[in-house]
Order: C-alpha cells, then sequence, then structure tokens
C-alpha cells in the first residue's frame, strides 16, 4: 500500500505543481502536454512577474462602447461550458473591484493540444455574497496588455524606473529626499534601467 501512495503524491504533485512561463505557453512542444483546464500553481507573465493563488489583482476599466468587459465574466467558466452557455460579461460598475486568483488554467487556443496556451484565471471578490464572488478572466495577458485587469505586483518598466529615479532627483534638489535615499533608490533601479530589451 505504501509503493503505491508514493507514486500517486508524486502525479499529484506534477499535476497540480506546475509553473509555466509566457514564453512556454507560446511553445507547442511544452503546451501539447497540457489539456485544456489543466491546473498551474503559478505563471510567470511576460513583464517577469508571478502569479498564484492567493495573488491580488484589481479590475482596471472595459474598453468597449457598451461598457463591458470583453475577458472578465460573472462565475467560474471553462471554454466548454461557455460554449453550452454564454457566459455573462462583467459591467464597468466592477472597475476598480479587488480579487483574489484561486485557481490558473490552462486554455489552447485552437482545438486541439498542437497550439499555444492562454491562461484563465478564477478569481474571487472576498468582499461579495457568496453566491456572487467567483470571477473569471479569459486570456491574462492581453487582460493585463488592454487594462482590463491591473497587476499591483507586475515589475516595474525601464521607463517606470526612469521617471522615478528623475522624481527622486528633483526630491534632492528640493532638499525632500537625503543624497543617501537617493543612492540607495538608484543603486535598486540601476538593473532595471540598464537591462537590455
Amino acid at each position: 500500500m505504501k509503493k503505491l501512495i508514493l507514486p500517486l503524491m508524486l502525479i499529484a504533485n506534477s499535476l497540480y505543481g506546475q509553473t509555466l512561463s509566457y514564453e512556454q505557453t507560446q511553445d507547442i512542444t511544452v503546451t501539447s502536454n497540457y489539456s485544456n483546464g489543466d491546473t498551474l500553481s503559478s505563471y510567470i507573465m511576460k513583464d517577469g512577474s508571478e502569479i498564484k493563488v492567493g495573488t491580488k489583482l484589481k479590475f482596471g476599466s472595459p474598453l468597449n462602447a457598451n461598457r463591458k468587459f470583453t475577458r472578465l465574466y460573472f462565475g467560474e467558466y471553462s471554454l466548454g461550458k461557455a460554449l453550452l452557455v454564454a457566459p455573462e460579461q462583467l459591467g464597468d460598475a466592477y472597475s476598480g473591484e479587488e480579487v483574489v486568483v484561486t485557481a490558473i488554467k490552462v486554455q489552447h487556443t485552437k482545438m486541439n493540444k498542437n497550439s499555444p496556451v492562454q491562461i484563465m484565471l478564477f478569481v474571487q471578490n472576498p468582499s461579495a455574497p457568496a453566491l456572487a464572488r467567483n470571477r473569471t478572466i479569459f486570456d491574462l495577458e492581453m487582460s493585463i496588455e488592454t487594462k482590463e485587469v491591473v497587476n499591483p505586483n507586475a515589475a516595474m518598466t525601464k521607463e517606470q524606473a526612469i521617471a522615478k529615479l528623475k522624481e527622486a532627483k528633483d526630491l534632492v534638489d528640493l532638499g525632500m529626499m537625503t543624497q543617501v535615499e537617493f543612492d540607495q533608490l538608484k543603486e535598486k533601479l540601476t538593473p532595471i534601467i540598464m537591462k537590455k530589451d
């Protein structure tokens, strides 16, 4: 019996303990090992930040003229379930809502395993009534890119680091920041600014 339990635990860990990076989601040799709806323990985004169960995100603003989000829906939906019952898009009243990631799923971009995958998140608003907490984010990267979802833990961009350093220099000139504080910030931001794109 003990010989059977250990392999089962290893299989469970390999299925639910996996991390994918954005680059891997675009590599068919990697994604062909995944089925729609497989669960990940974490996902490394294109910007290098990590999303895992428990990560807090915030809804941005819808882009549509009809004031509905294009990738944010009520409830927990898979692509198959969405084909049976049309998911209800969230409206702009949900802009600014803070949610917590409860599950990270993969979804092939085409109807076969020989295609890249996109990341789908199940999230909850813990302050909403119990029956109205669940939300689904289809295609996380595109949701972030279009600012329908805001990742407060996103890695700082080169442009943001330069702007922050310039602002700090102005604060030093105004006597509102010490040279020591500026030097510490400069040391922290230099790798971001000097990173090759």
